[in-house]
């Protein structure tokens, strides 16, 4: 609890909460424009017929998953990772020698923040949504209904569980290379490089790829990968690397 004290000291500033609140804002309502956009696009998969069904909502917020992905990876990448990299581990470390129970209340506070971010991201989309989709001839009448409630209700729950499955990458890439761009750059080139050029030379291997799960969970499941199978194998990869950054915290030396 001190540890999750002390991390929430830190990330209360307003630069830090605001900044992060206006990407997650902008960037979910600028996934709102561009799945509107795509009804004018004949290659898109993506109609009038779709966007007004019941998940609707969520067929037109498809591409914020790659904005909450990124800065799910980019926060906590550089939360874990600048404790090394500024110095200020060490005096942690004074204070509080059990490492795994230092970092334990950071990954709190870092879920915490990702969580809350991303319903108020959520809750700022709908609205921009309802109002511009009858431009585009999109009937939002089903939206409202329970059924639609419903699926809006678990499009957001699905975007925080992928967001936190994200930040799992970052934070452990931050703890093992200790470098905030390093870690950066590493996740996301495995994430849209690496995963990306797996998936499409061998199709099978997004049934088992963390990335490929994680944006499955993100859209409630895909033709490729069922939403059942993606919440346990992304556990798994979750919990498998989470004990692997915890025995490598354990073990190196601070400055190393």
């Amino acid at each position: 609890m001190r540890s999750l004290k002390s991390d929430w000291l830190k990330f209360r500033r307003p630069i830090i909460l605001g900044s992060t609140a206006a990407f997650l804002i902008i960037g979910s309502v600028a996934a709102v424009i561009v799945g509107l956009h795509e009804l004018n696009r004949p290659r898109a998969h993506a109609n009038i017929a779709l966007y007004s069904q019941v998940d609707g909502v969520r067929s037109i917020l498809y591409h914020s998953t790659d904005v909450f992905a990124i800065l799910g990876i980019g926060f906590a990448a550089f939360s874990f990772a600048n404790e090394f990299s500024s110095g200020t581990l060490r005096n942690l470390i004074v204070r509080q020698p059990h490492r795994l129970a230092l970092f334990g209340g950071k990954a709190v506070v870092v879920g915490a923040i990702l969580s809350v971010g991303v319903a108020l991201a959520y809750a700022v989309a709908l609205p921009a949504a309802l109002i511009s989709a009858p431009q585009y001839g999109v009937s939002t009448q089903l939206w409202t209904t329970s059924a639609g409630i419903g699926s809006i209700l678990a499009g957001g729950g699905d975007l925080i569980l992928s967001t936190l499955g994200y930040a799992v990458i970052g934070a452990v890439l931050g703890m093992t290379m200790r470098s905030p761009a390093a870690a950066i750059v590493v996740a996301l080139a495995y994430v849209y490089g690496v995963e990306g050029l797996l998936t499409n030379a061998f199709a099978s291997m997004s049934n088992v790829l963390f990335a490929s799960q994680l944006d499955a969970i993100a859209h409630g499941g895909t033709v490729d990968v069922g939403y059942g199978s993606a919440l346990l194998v992304a556990a798994a990869w979750a919990v498998g690397l989470s004990l692997l950054a915890g025995i490598d915290l354990r073990r190196r030396d601070v400055g190393v």
